[in-house]
């Protein structure tokens, strides 16, 4: 199975070819009106390639703008998050090969941030970067 339709069902254990190790890739969305994100990490490492949309995130402790075209690479370990977004926002996300032992998904520090969160809508910052 060379094609996995992520649109459909992320990529995970049960559908990528059997010579891949990739944890899980797929694609997300936050909108600009009712959004919602959570602060987690995870035992591999992320990268988000952002295709739409314009947000502020947070990855390995510092804040970011992103756009379309936009590569957010996370250490595994490190939190990130969404924090805000000015004009709906849809990414894909790849988690890397999680080595034997680590854990698999979304893991938080703490019962609150595994609730998630209600991302802000906001106009453009004006340092945002054209």
């Amino acid at each position: 199975m060379p094609v996995i339709r992520t649109s459909d069902k992320a990529m995970e254990l049960g559908n990528r070819p059997a010579w891949s190790a990739v944890t899980s890739a797929g694609i997300f969305r936050v909108g600009l009106v009712a959004g919602r994100f959570d602060c987690h990490y995870h035992d591999c490492h992320e990268y988000w390639l952002i295709f739409r949309g314009k947000a502020k995130v947070m990855s390995e402790g510092k804040m970011y703008y992103v756009k379309p075209g936009d590569i957010v690479c996370t250490k595994a370990g490190d939190e990130h998050d969404v924090l805000e977004v000015y004009e709906d926002m849809e990414a894909f996300w790849f988690e890397d090969v999680t080595a034997e032992g680590g854990r698999i998904g979304h893991l938080h520090l703490d019962q609150q941030k595994a609730k998630g969160h209600a991302v802000a809508g906001k106009r453009i910052p004006e340092d945002f970067p054209r």
